[in-house]
């Protein structure tokens, strides 16, 4: 009786007239694939001022994200910070939990730069492409029983979950949606949008390279696609907003800054969640 169900529900996700993934089994997903995530990277403890300072900025961007999706859906924004200083990237999960690696803040100019690639993020979450990413894997793969048939979330279905969203490149509409909805969320949320035209273009001068930002193989940017997000502010918002500010911007509701923020990674500072 259940597989029957399941198929039902496959069919009505398939023809466009359901969705699989509820918002509780959605936060249900996204709190499994963090515990994964935790065994693969290392975290800046939850009591140290970097994560005290994540958790701040991202609120004014929660805040600007309502818009498109109330947050309490999925019970807020979860942030951490990554202790990574060569990798050069932020994503969010399913559920709203949002990461962001010291290395991206180490590229980072301003706050502005960070706002626009942490709007982006919660873009995703909000427009809920990573959800319809699973449910597309669950229907084309027939993983519901993996996910669905135990009731809570099991470390094997958390482990196949993430492996299914890091292999995930999200397709180009989903992408120009994320960043369109993300510089908004950006600027509800007090900062110049065009935080993600530069940071952008500021991580391609890296693309070739040794280093090549993990950023922009998870987010595939070109100048056309600059182009697009510049096109788009002057769209929304004619000259209220002067990209050339950007540089300048603080960040909006912090104890600390940026620049705070850096000194401490670069000095060795942070504490780590133990292993």
């Amino acid at each position: 009786m259940r597989n029957v169900l399941f198929f039902g529900l496959v069919a009505s996700l398939v023809s466009g007239c359901g969705a699989l993934i509820t918002p509780r089994k959605e936060v249900e997903i996204g709190s499994g694939v963090d515990k994964e995530l935790r065994k693969q990277y290392r975290f800046v403890d939850p009591s140290d001022p970097v994560t005290g300072w994540a958790k701040e900025f991202v609120a004014p961007l929660q805040a600007g994200s309502a818009a498109f999706r109330n947050p309490s859906e999925i019970g807020g924004f979860k942030v951490a910070v990554i202790a990574d200083d060569k990798l050069v990237n932020a994503f969010a999960a399913p559920g709203g939990y949002t990461y962001i690696s010291t290395g991206l803040l180490l590229q980072a100019e301003s706050c502005g730069e960070v706002a626009g690639v942490l709007g982006h993020e919660l873009a995703h979450v909000t427009q809920k492409h990573g959800v319809k990413s699973l449910e597309q894997a669950i229907a084309a793969q027939q993983l519901g029983e993996l996910i669905f048939g135990q009731g809570s979330i099991t470390s094997e279905a958390a482990q196949t979950i993430l492996q299914i969203l890091q292999g995930t490149t999200f397709s180009r509409e989903d992408e120009a949606e994320a960043d369109a909805v993300g510089l908004q969320i950006a600027e509800r949320g007090g900062y110049n949008p065009y935080g993600l035209a530069l940071f952008f273009q500021k991580l391609l001068k890296l693309e070739g390279g040794a280093s090549m930002p993990e950023f922009l193989s998870s987010h595939p940017a070109t100048d056309s696609r600059v182009k697009a997000v510049r096109a788009d502010i002057r769209k929304r918002y004619g000259d209220k907003y002067k990209e050339s500010d950007v540089k300048a911007q603080k960040c909006q509701k912090t104890k600390i800054q940026l620049d705070d923020v850096k000194q401490r990674i670069r000095g060795k500072q942070l504490k780590l969640v133990a292993q």
